[in-house]
């Protein structure tokens, strides 16, 4: 499965970021994305910061409705 999902261990996801609809409907941006770094890069704590301020500027600024479809 990980040779399959690193396309042959030649692509490696450094940064998986999840966006749940249903969720944003219902209980509002608070944890409607779910983000998954690389095991190495997990523990920086700025790179999560990062993350965090770029998927807020991403769900305060786009319709996510749109970014759905």
């Amino acid at each position: 499965m990980i040779k399959l999902l690193t396309k042959g261990f030649t692509k490696i996801p450094l940064l998986w970021v999840d966006f749940n609809l249903k969720k944003y409907k219902k209980y509002g941006a608070k944890n409607s994305c779910t983000a998954m770094l690389h095991p190495t890069l997990k523990s920086d704590v700025l790179l999560q910061e990062k993350i965090n301020d770029i998927i807020d500027y991403i769900r305060d600024n786009y319709d996510m409705d749109e970014l759905t479809k």
